[in-house]
């Protein structure tokens, strides 16, 4: 797929149906700093439901650790 837009809407109104099929009404997401973790919060923050962020440090460099901070911030 090329349009990384429309990807991101499908994937975001994805997680959305399921949580709200599933009475969840808040998401948790663990945060370390990398790709993964900020594109999955980002998409779950997207969703409009509650979203709640922790910063979940796997003996990794002071650098990523930072990252996921601002990463938290900006979300």
């Amino acid at each position: 797929m090329q349009d990384w837009g429309q990807l991101s809407k499908e994937i975001t109104h994805w997680i959305k149906e399921y949580a709200e099929s599933n009475q969840i009404t808040s998401l948790i997401v663990g945060v370390s700093g990398g790709i993964d973790s900020a594109v999955t919060s980002t998409l779950c923050a997207k969703t409009g439901l509650n979203t709640i962020v922790l910063n979940m440090p796997i003996h990794q460099e002071i650098l990523q650790y930072d990252l996921s901070n601002l990463h938290i911030e900006w979300l």
